[in-house]
C-alpha cells in the first residue's frame, strides 16, 4: 500500500475533528497526522515536520500564515480558507 501524503492525512483529521486549519501549537492535531502517515512521536519535531511536510506539498490545503505574536504557518482546509480566491 502506498504511503498517505502529509496533506491528505491533514485534511482528514481536519474534516474529521471539525477544525478550519492546524498550524504551529495544536500539537494535537499534528500528532495525530504524523500518527496517520506512520511518523514516530518525537515530541516538537514531529510538530514542525509535519508542518513541514505540508509546506512541500499543501495538496488541497491553502496555505498561509497567522499572526499570533509571530508569523506562524498555517493550513486551511478550502472550505474554510480566509483568502477570497480560494473560498467557496
Amino acid at each position: 500500500m502506498p504511503r498517505k501524503r502529509a496533506c491528505d492525512a491533514a485534511a482528514e483529521v481536519l474534516r474529521e475533528t471539525d477544525n478550519p486549519r492546524v498550524m504551529w501549537g495544536d500539537s494535537r492535531l499534528l500528532h495525530a497526522i504524523a500518527a496517520r502517515i506512520g511518523r514516530e512521536p518525537e515530541g516538537w519535531r514531529t510538530e514542525k515536520r509535519v508542518l513541514d511536510a505540508l509546506s512541500r506539498t499543501p495538496g488541497e490545503l491553502v496555505p498561509g500564515t497567522v499572526e499570533v505574536g509571530r508569523r506562524l504557518r498555517a493550513f486551511w482546509l478550502p472550505e474554510h480558507s480566509p483568502f477570497e480566491e480560494t473560498a467557496t
